[in-house]
């Protein structure tokens, strides 16, 4: 909690204790300061990015209005003035509750964390998206890595630091009309520490990419991604401008998000993003899929590409070491040869089409994605892959996972030992972010749904770690059974054999006849996103089962 917020809250006590005692000496001053105390402290709250200290302002001015009403009348105890004047301060404490100013769970791992934030551009890929036709491709990145253990004075990095609370922060908040919404989390405090030593280690560290969702930011899944680095791994995050909120530069350049993106999510929901998580049937979900093109075609065509893009980009620039100096030492010491890689929603549909494609994937997470990358439809995935669902109640159906048609092959679905499905129980969309921590219920249960906060973060951290010390670093771990024991019934397997029967029971020609459509479809999105750099190190995309791993 701030300073202003406690101020206010005890000057709009003081007021509507006073009020009571209609006969206290000097009462009418006392009044009057604490009022005029607790619009101070609104003031102070709203000018340093504290929207919610706006609804305690509205109030002092509702207690001097009573005062101004109530001058020279009040005999008795103001029975009726007092409660309503309780009830409207009890209100303007609960919205500071609601949206409290807390630090994120503390990472698990034994290492201190370190954060740095940096940019690359891509000469390569001029025009992308806003850009203007000669500016090459300018992305922002920041990464978490193992660190020494800085001195006891360091304070941890910010959430949002001043400029992205103005602009990031605000870029979300326009999506619902509200651009204030997220910008006090300026105050929240992260876990790294900002320019931290790396912390020396014999031989490369582990690698994890992620992505976050689309029109969000690379920070969405902080205590994740510290956790990830309290264990020993390097973890980069890409911001895809112009498809994410306001993305600010280290010069202090700032691109906005594409405004083409803000018409998209005030319009309703595409008919086939409905059938797909609402179908009765497998016809009508894989029929919703078939829709996708013509009425996402901007994330299924230049979006589905230009992220992919982007990965790689990435990892060939560090391959290369040819990186701003500042992180020079973190690139030189991550092995970018066999990288975990993850994403949130688009972010984790990203993952997908990467780790289908290009051989530096060692295994991939989808965090409540979608599969807007086409190539992972009736499609064997060649490394080991994690699935993490919200719960699908809400659209009437029972546990299954909404990207069922990808990742395997029609034929043997279900039969993968390396492709995991799992659903959250009583987890919404945007519960699969660092958000769940800061809007507290009832609000935050309708909106993210109602696993409590920290059970949901740590499941997320649990899962994700341990599969990656499975895949990527080799470790013997016993995943996923040790994670699902220690969580309970929280997390719910799933199968997806359905898939399979749906296939076989089909005739011959049914089943060509839909192969060939899928042809199309990705056809469909290969012409969306014509003139898109090519994707180097690439796997062939084939029906054939994955190669084995080894342990």
């Amino acid at each position: 909690m701030l300073v202003s917020d406690v101020v206010l809250i005890a000057a709009l006590a003081v007021f509507v204790i006073v009020w009571w005692l209609a006969r206290l000496p000097e009462r009418g001053t006392v009044l009057l300061v604490a009022a005029f105390v607790a619009m101070a402290a609104s003031l102070w709250g709203v000018l340093d990015e504290r929207w919610q200290a706006a609804v305690g302002g509205v109030v002092a001015l509702v207690c001097l209005l009573a005062m101004f009403i109530a001058r020279g009348r009040t005999r008795g105890v103001p029975f009726v003035s007092g409660t309503l004047l309780a009830l409207l301060s009890v209100c303007a404490g609960l919205v500071l509750y609601m949206f409290p100013v807390t630090a994120l769970p503390k990472p698990g791992g034994p290492e201190a964390v370190g954060v740095r934030t940096f940019e690359l551009d891509d000469p390569s890929r001029p025009g992308v998206f806003s850009a203007a036709p000669d500016a090459p491709r300018r992305l922002l990145l920041r990464v978490w890595y193992p660190a020494t253990t800085p001195a006891g004075d360091a304070r941890p990095a910010p959430y949002f630091s001043a400029a992205e609370a103005r602009s990031t922060a605000h870029g979300l908040g326009e999506l619902i009309g509200f651009p204030q919404l997220l910008s006090h989390l300026k105050h929240v405090r992260a876990n790294a520490y900002e320019n931290a030593p790396l912390r020396p280690a014999p031989g490369k560290r582990p690698v994890v990419v992620y992505g976050h969702g689309y029109m969000s930011f690379l920070g969405q899944h902080t205590a994740l991604m510290e956790e990830l680095a309290s264990h020993g791994y390097i973890v980069y995050s890409i911001q895809h401008t112009y498809d994410a909120s306001d993305t600010v530069f280290p010069d202090g350049d700032v691109a906005p998000m594409d405004t083409q993106l803000k018409r998209r999510h005030d319009a309703r929901r595409p008919e086939g993003m409905s059938a797909i998580l609402g179908g009765k049937t497998l016809n009508e979900r894989f029929g919703g899929h078939l829709l996708l093109p013509e009425q996402d075609g901007r994330m299924v065509g230049p979006s589905a590409a230009i992220w992919v893009q982007d990965r790689s980009f990435l990892l060939d620039r560090l391959a290369a070491g040819e990186v701003p100096e500042a992180i020079a030492d973190i690139v030189a010491a991550s092995d970018v040869s066999r990288t975990g890689q993850i994403g949130m929603s688009f972010g984790g549909s990203t993952t997908g089409g990467f780790c289908m494609t290009d051989t530096r994937c060692a295994a991939g997470v989808n965090l409540d994605g979608l599969s807007y990358h086409l190539q992972t439809l009736n499609a064997d995935m060649p490394v080991p892959f994690l699935m993490l669902h919200s719960e699908l109640g809400r659209f009437g159906q029972p546990p299954q996972s909404f990207n069922q048609f990808s990742y395997e092959r029609f034929e043997t679905a279900g039969l993968s030992d390396h492709v995991h499905r799992f659903q959250i129980r009583d987890a919404l969309h945007m519960g699969f972010s660092d958000f769940t921590v800061f809007v507290r219920p009832p609000l935050g249960q309708m909106f993210l749904g109602k696993v409590p906060p920290h059970t949901m973060i740590g499941l997320q951290k649990d899962m994700v770690r341990t599969f990656f010390d499975r895949y990527v670093r080799g470790e013997r771990n016993g995943f996923p059974e040790q994670v699902r024991a220690a969580h309970g019934d929280w997390l719910v397997p799933l199968d997806n054999s359905n898939v399979r029967h749906w296939w076989l029971a089909r005739a011959p020609e049914e089943r060509t006849d839909m192969e060939a459509r899928i042809a199309v479809l990705r056809g469909a999105g290969k012409v969306m996103s014509a003139g898109t750099r090519a994707v180097p190190s690439v796997r062939p995309v084939t029906g054939t089962r994955p190669r084995p791993r080894a342990d």
